[in-house]
């Protein structure tokens, strides 16, 4: 605060000395010096109070970009849960609509199914069949005489360019198993 060296003080005493006198000032030095701590002690509680107030402003600073950050989270997670409700409709829309054209599809299979065995060109699917069990009858027939060749289910079955007649693969008991699960 004040630049007072030893110098000054002994020239404040002097001059004290002089224009109070020697009885009175000792008392005068005690209130002096009681002032002075008292000055001194206001001082260091005003800095205190500016240096709390300095510390209270930051930590409002701090506290208000803690909060804008908080918003700023609260907006993100709104945002993110928001799209994901998007999504999920979207997903459950989608898989809706998947569902229902498969099933249109299983439906429309279905009727054409019902239709096709309902209609004259199942009569002639008939027919293939009881060739195909002709043909695996001539195959067990051929199995009989042929006694090492192993039939495979491949071979149990008729080849598409295979001749009607049976044509020339053998099999062993295999086919009739084959054949007894094609009658039932």
């Amino acid at each position: 605060m004040f630049d007072v060296g030893f110098q000054e003080i002994v020239l404040i005493g002097i001059i004290a000395l002089l224009v109070i006198g020697p009885e009175r000032l000792p008392s005068v030095a005690r209130s002096v010096g009681l002032w002075v701590g008292k000055v001194q002690r206001f001082v260091a509680g005003v800095k205190t109070d500016i240096r709390n107030e300095l510390q209270t402003d930051e930590l409002r600073g701090l506290l208000n970009s803690q909060e804008d950050q908080i918003r700023e989270l609260k907006e993100t997670l709104t945002e993110t849960r928001n799209e994901f409700a998007r999504t999920a409709s979207m997903a459950s829309d989608s898989l809706s609509e998947g569902m229902s054209s498969a099933v249109d599809q299983v439906r429309s299979a279905a009727e054409t199914v019902k239709d096709g065995a309902a209609s004259p060109a199942d009569q002639s699917v008939k027919p293939a069949e009881v060739s195909a069990d002709e043909r695996a009858d001539d195959i067990e027939a051929g199995s009989s005489t042929d006694s090492g060749a192993q039939a495979t289910p491949a071979a149990a079955s008729p080849a598409p360019d295979a001749e009607p007649d049976g044509g020339t693969e053998s099999s062993s008991g295999n086919s009739s198993a084959a054949d007894s699960g094609k009658s039932a």
